[in-house]
């Protein structure tokens, strides 16, 4: 039986009681049992009775009222908290909510991540130590806000993160407690970005100072001790003539792989005929392959023939891989060079292979940063410009492919990469 309808069943009774002795008394007093006086005292009362009992029910009606909002109210007070506590738990930033006490009253899981599984509940000193971190958390909780910044947290795996502390009112008072939201906004990759540019002009710098400074030397010396000597011009001229080439290698290839930087995201959409221009680069490389004895060999299947590329690109990449090839690979050897279909068929997947003294494992994974160098004396006597990696990396990103390099010390090395087949169109399409 539900509760609207015992009240009314209750004061249904009631009502029906008064009555009834409102009636006795009426009936008592007609036929002269009682004096009219005591039958209005007694009825009075009856009905003061029935009252008091009327406003106490509909008292207590309307605390169950109040009672039902506040809790409609703190149920949806509830909801909204985990619905925050939800959406916080899923941003990609490691987040904390820091309470009265200093200890970590919530931490969204890319904090957890971060920090520690188990950390609710801890002191957020465990965790973060710093003494700038510290003095703005005590100064927010404290209830002195201010603008403290941005602290830098770098963690043992050489993660960096910029870290801002923010105030949080418990309620609309200053009084009703001051929470600190803590949040990490990760800078890790603007970092190794900004260091790797510092680098690269700090690199830059040193290749071109250094047949500079030779030149200088030279030419102060022609001037001088040796200004009637005519050997002596003769070979500083002929190295002179050596360095300045380098510097124009140099600065070519500065200016090539800005060009291709430029074009990183346009897709290229020509057709190119892969035989061919393999053909074509290994005859322009010959000369120097033939210097050292290193010959050439090109293997390609049947079905492989056109790739969607920029010919003018992929040419360079190919320049570029069978040149160093031909240069470091040992003396009287061969460079295998393959064509193959992908097993999905839609790309060609392309592999130069030399007979060469390999490369240390520790050094694959940096062969295409720039003017990164295995052996830098021999690369400079070859006349390499430390770029010439980085340019090939850099032009088959823009036709969305890598550079896979494999090598074992003693057994040669591969560069393998992989360029799109054109796709035919379905006629009936």
């Amino acid at each position: 039986m539900n509760e609207p309808f015992k009240e009314y069943q209750g004061l249904l009774t009631e009502r029906s009681t008064v009555a009834a002795v409102i009636f006795t008394l009426a009936l008592m007093w007609s036929v002269g049992q009682v004096t009219f006086v005591g039958a209005f005292f007694v009825g009075a009362v009856a009905v003061a009775f029935l009252l008091q009992l009327e406003i106490k029910r509909r008292m207590e009606r309307l605390e169950n009222r109040r009672s039902a909002i506040r809790e409609k109210r703190k149920s949806k007070t509830g909801t909204s908290v985990l619905l925050g506590a939800s959406a916080l738990d899923r941003l990609p930033s490691p987040l904390l909510l820091v309470d009265a006490d200093k200890k970590i009253a919530f931490a969204n899981e890319s904090a957890r991540e971060l920090l520690g599984t188990d950390i609710d509940g801890n002191e957020v000193f465990l965790y973060l130590r710093q003494s700038n971190f510290v003095t703005a958390l005590d100064n927010i909780l404290e209830g002195r806000f201010g603008d403290f910044g941005v602290i830098r947290y770098t963690t043992s795996k050489e993660r960096s993160f910029d870290v801002t502390v923010a105030p949080v009112l418990a309620g609309k008072k200053m009084n009703d407690g001051v929470r600190a939201i803590v949040y990490f906004y990760e800078v890790t990759s603007l970092l190794r970005t900004e260091r790797m540019r510092a680098d690269f002009v700090a690199n830059a710098s040193h290749e071109l100072r250094t047949p500079l400074t030779s030149v200088l030397g030279f030419i102060e010396t022609l001037r001088g001790p040796a200004v009637g000597d005519l050997d002596a011009h003769k070979r500083f001229l002929g190295i002179m003539q050596t360095e300045a080439e380098r510097m124009v290698r140099l600065i070519d290839d500065l200016l090539s792989l800005s060009r291709i930087e430029m074009t990183r995201y346009m897709a290229p959409n020509a057709v190119t005929d892969i035989n061919k221009l393999v053909g074509s680069v290994i005859n322009s490389v010959k000369g120097i392959a033939a210097e050292r004895g290193v010959e050439f060999t090109y293997e390609h299947e049947e079905n492989v023939q056109d790739v969607v590329a920029d010919s003018d690109q992929i040419t360079q990449v190919f320049l570029n891989l069978l040149t160093n090839a031909a240069k470091y690979s040992d003396p009287n050897t061969k460079v295998h060079v393959k064509a193959e279909v992908g097993r999905t068929g839609k790309h060609a997947l392309l592999s130069i292979t030399d007979e060469g003294p390999g490369i240390a494992q520790e050094h694959l994974a940096r062969l295409t940063e720039r003017f990164y160098r295995v052996d830098t004396a021999r690369s400079r006597k070859m006349g390499g410009t430390g770029l010439g990696l980085a340019i090939v990396k850099h032009i088959l990103l823009r036709h969305n492919s890598g550079l896979d390099i494999k090598s074992q010390l003693g057994k040669g090395t591969v560069f393998s990469f992989k360029l799109p087949i054109p796709q035919k169109k379905d006629e009936n399409s």
